[in-house]
């Protein structure tokens, strides 16, 4: 399966998240706990799912940095996205500028890892500001 397919699923997986998350929100879920059980049984999966592979669990030490970045990143980012959630009238218009992350990255990735940037991609990319502007205008 190759690079789109998967994003596509992944789509609407983390559609169905937001919209448990947008109900358990309403319902009372503070949005700190709702971040630990997420988490806790995202945990729970991944450690079953390394298992299962027989995936190595042990990383190199010059991982770790990076690790704990990315897990500072993922904790900071998830918990405002959670208050977002809750205080926005539609989850869509969280999800739609928190998708718009991918510009950020574009942008970072040419920098980083030398990708490419095309004009149709660019064009793309003004799109996209131009939708997440429209979206937080009041």
């Amino acid at each position: 399966m190759n690079w789109f397919w998967l994003a596509f699923i992944s789509l609407f997986l983390f559609a169905g998240v937001t919209l448990v998350q947008k109900r358990l929100l309403n319902l009372g879920i503070h949005p700190v706990i709702f971040g630990l059980y997420l988490m806790a049984f995202a945990f729970i999966g991944f450690l079953a799912t390394a298992i299962i592979t027989k995936q190595k669990i042990m990383i190199p030490n010059a991982w770790i940095i990076l690790l704990i970045l990315a897990g500072l990143l993922a904790l900071f980012g998830n918990l405002a996205a959670t208050y977002s959630f809750k205080f926005a009238a539609n989850p869509g218009y969280t999800q739609a500028i928190i998708s718009a992350s991918g510009i950020a990255i574009l942008f970072a990735s040419v920098f980083l890892f030398k990708s490419e940037l095309t004009t149709i991609k660019l064009i793309g990319v003004l799109l996209t500001t131009i939708g997440v502007i429209l979206i937080g205008w009041k």
